[in-house]
């Protein structure tokens, strides 16, 4: 993978945009031969792993995660440093960035369920609550194959809004924010195509429709936090139920660029 060199600068317009609307989408994209890469990294854990789930994928970065093979799990790190990308998120959070968790929504091809509408923050152990969500499309994404939709402006009142649990199989999370929180015809389509990115505020109410198209809608998400925020492990095994999968009491860390300003982030944990 050769990434070349030199750092990417946001715009003052696009930050401030960022910060009003809770959203961005970069002029920035992946170079065709790094999101091939990406591309065949995936081909090859969903071949080692027929059985997993082809909606959603947690920590294909994980060595002990039972998913992948180790030199694979380094792989999907490697992505994640990315500098490009670290740049234009040090602009967003600040210089000291931790990485604690990624994840790939396959929406596969006429059968990919339906993300409804929420909050990530609303799982979240991380205090105080900041996240950067960094969204990598992998594929062409419109309204056809289930695009990202956004509540713009959602995040304005950092604050984690009433969710209620919804209990169906054709759903990827089954904690949905109450309709009070949100006026959906606002609602913004992401359409992207393969190699745009986006970052996406841990307070933005967000979903998606599910895939009926014959087209994939897979994307690799990164999951950012800055450094003067502490991952509580001790919270996240409490916050096993209902989303005892999501495993957030052992859930790794690792400081991608600057340094653990809170000194209070465990980095033995879940490396064992």
């Amino acid at each position: 993978m050769v990434i070349s060199n030199g750092p990417v600068f946001l715009t003052a317009d696009a930050i401030s945009n960022f910060r009003n609307e809770g959203f961005l989408v970069p002029s920035y994209r992946l170079p065709k031969d790094l999101l091939q890469e990406i591309l065949s990294a995936y081909d090859t854990l969903l071949s080692l792993n027929p059985n997993m789930s082809r909606d959603f994928i947690l920590g294909p970065h994980l060595e002990k995660s039972g998913q992948q093979l180790m030199n694979e799990s380094q792989r999907w790190l490697t992505f994640a440093r990315n500098p490009k990308i670290l740049d234009m998120v040090a602009q967003l959070i600040g210089e000291d960035i931790i990485l604690w968790g990624m994840t790939i929504f396959g929406k596969p091809a006429d059968r990919g369920l339906a993300t409804p509408w929420h909050q990530d923050g609303a799982y979240y152990p991380i205090r105080p609550l900041e996240t950067l969500s960094v969204w990598i499309a992998l594929d062409d994404a419109n309204l056809d194959n289930g695009c990202l939709r956004f509540i713009p402006r959602s995040h304005k009142s950092r604050s984690i809004f009433t969710h209620h649990l919804e209990s169906s199989e054709d759903l990827t999370i089954n904690r949905v924010c109450n309709s009070e929180y949100y006026d959906e015809s606002g609602a913004h389509d992401l359409i992207m195509e393969a190699g745009q990115i986006s970052f996406h505020d841990v307070y933005m109410i967000h979903g998606s429709a599910p895939n009926r198209s014959r087209m994939r809608r897979a994307a690799l998400v990164l999951r950012l936090m800055p450094g003067h925020c502490h991952y509580d492990h001790a919270l996240g095994k409490k916050m096993l139920e209902p989303h005892a999968d999501h495993n957030y009491g052992k859930r790794p860390l690792y400081l991608l660029r600057g340094r653990d300003v809170s000194g209070k982030n465990d980095f033995s944990i879940g490396h064992e």
